[in-house]
């Protein structure tokens, strides 16, 4: 009996271990065909969920050349954005000059103007300052005093080196709904985030003019799902190697000088929100 026990007992071990000698096997085969396929993702599914290719423009959001549309068009245009948007207050571009009413941005801790805004999971319920009363509200809040009959939206400056694509997009898309909810007849443009300057991109941080035209690609493709526009204002900031053209560089190599704000804005003027 103690001897049957015995051959039983050494069944099993051999049993167990031809076992492990084949998941072993099984497993190098795995991964010697996952290190040679050169199809095998080398980066995280999510950061490939975007269908539109780097620098394909779907061709029924952006916002084409049109004849001018005049100055009332710009003034018609309410300006949300961090701070690449607020200095337009600074450089004075606008109806108003540095007094305009048309350019809304973040809030500081005592509800003064902070000039600068972060997209990010919050962006839908984060207060704005709004220069119409100087009091501060959440961007749907503004939108439903306001009705701003065009909207134009730069944000991602201050997201895209913290962000995944699934999740910039969702960012993005919580404010665009609140604000269509709060004033579906407001169109809303989407422009594209602002090169930076070539000394700031050889810093080789996460915010350099890569990441920028990739999160471009972004926004375009969030404005056709959304049903938005989208306006390539970076194009006519760009030199020929693709980085901010330096005479438009205030110093830091992101924010821009007027001459930079007047080439978008006549840029907007005639590539106008004709529907």
């Amino acid at each position: 009996m103690k001897d049957s026990i015995i051959k039983i007992f050494v069944i099993v071990i051999i049993v167990l271990l031809l076992i492990n000698l084949a998941l072993l096997a099984v497993l190098g085969i795995v991964m010697l065909v996952t290190k040679d396929n050169p199809d095998t993702p080398s980066r995280p599914v999510e950061q490939q969920t975007d269908d539109t290719p780097v620098g394909t423009v779907p061709s029924d959001v952006v916002l084409e050349q049109t004849a001018d549309m005049g100055q009332d068009y710009i003034d018609s245009i309410i300006f949300l954005g961090d701070s690449t948007t607020y200095h337009m207050i600074n450089r004075a571009v606008l109806s108003g000059g540095k007094d305009t009413k048309q350019v809304w941005s973040g809030v500081d801790e005592n509800g003064d103007p902070s000039g600068t805004l972060m997209l990010d999971g919050m962006i839908h319920k984060t207060n704005i300052y709004h220069p119409l009363d100087g009091k501060a509200k959440t961007v749907a809040q503004a939108v439903a005093e306001e009705k701003p009959k065009y909207m134009v939206i730069t944000l991602g400056v201050n997201g895209i080196a913290y962000s995944t694509e699934a999740q910039f997009k969702a960012y993005y898309g919580k404010l665009i709904d609140a604000i269509e909810q709060a004033s579906p007849d407001t169109k809303i443009i989407l422009q594209s985030i602002f090169p930076v300057s070539a000394s700031y991109d050889q810093k080789g941080g996460k915010l350099c003019n890569a990441n920028i035209d990739v999160a471009n690609t972004w926004i375009m493709q969030l404005a056709k799902d959304k049903g938005c526009k989208y306006l390539d204002t970076a194009s006519v900031l760009k030199n020929s190697s693709g980085t901010m053209i330096e005479s438009y560089n205030a110093g830091d190599g992101i924010h821009m000088t007027a001459d930079a704000y007047r080439a978008i804005l006549q840029y907007i003027r005639t590539h106008g929100y004709t529907d």
